[in-house]
């Protein structure tokens, strides 16, 4: 599955609405004030959810969204030796920018760049900032239980492919593949639940870290709850589901 807008929007559906995004005269207001033109990517995924509150809450040293007016440009005291940047996204904890070049404004969907507190130059990211906004997203979501049904499986013995088993997640139609440089999260969608697998970075990817289900449907995300699965017993986890319903 490809990495679009429209899988935020059908997986927020009925609770995307249009107040979640930002006016194309405030876009335009910060573009005259940045100087800059945004891309046609960056100004329609802001138009749909620059102020979708699942997306721009505070996270936990996860990656999270720059409210519009927040975007800047690296000043002189700014800690890379290039400054020609759009800066648009961050880790607080981390101190971890992402930015679009100058050079790449002009791109649809252009090439997303990181730099990091202690290190001069910026590193090519993701190749495409459609996958990067889309997966960032589905991941904070899921990892901070953005939505009302939550579910968290902490390392265990269990491998990617025990839980792709259990929960039959086999076709790739349901995995939404990241084009990061730095792959470290596997995310699947498959009958209305957020599916986001955390591993460690270049290693194994059967090696699974943490598991994180989240869901506007409580039906579903029960299903994947039931003890005896064809790969076995699920492994202990933490939920807000009530105990009685499961």
């Amino acid at each position: 599955m490809k990495a679009t807008f429209e899988v935020l929007e059908k997986l927020l559906s009925a609770y995307c609405i249009e107040s979640f995004g930002n006016s194309e005269e405030e876009i335009a207001e910060k573009e005259a004030e940045s100087g800059i033109k945004f891309p046609k990517s960056l100004r329609d995924y802001y138009k749909k959810f620059g102020k979708c509150n699942y997306i721009t809450k505070s996270c936990n040293n996860q990656y999270e969204p720059l409210l519009l007016y927040e975007f800047f440009i690296p000043g002189e005291d700014f800690f890379t030796s290039d400054k020609d940047y759009l800066v648009f996204y961050q880790c607080v904890e981390s101190m971890i920018y992402c930015g679009i070049k100058f050079t790449d404004l002009r791109l649809e969907d252009p090439p997303v760049y990181i730099c990091v507190w202690d290190k001069p130059g910026w590193y090519l990211e993701n190749i495409s900032l459609i996958n990067f906004l889309v997966c960032k997203a589905l991941i904070q979501i899921a990892v901070e239980a953005r939505l009302p049904y939550w579910v968290y499986f902490r390392e265990n013995m269990w491998k990617l492919s025990d839980y792709r088993k259990a929960w039959q997640i086999c076709d790739s139609y349901n995995e939404i593949e990241e084009s990061t440089t730095t792959p470290a999260w596997k995310i699947f969608i498959k009958d209305d639940v957020l599916t986001v697998f955390e591993s460690v970075q270049n290693e194994n990817e059967e090696y699974i870290t943490g598991v994180s289900l989240a869901s506007f449907d409580k039906e579903n995300i029960k299903k994947m709850l039931f003890r005896k699965t064809p790969a076995g017993e699920l492994p202990q986890y933490q939920t807000n589901l009530p105990l009685s319903e499961i």
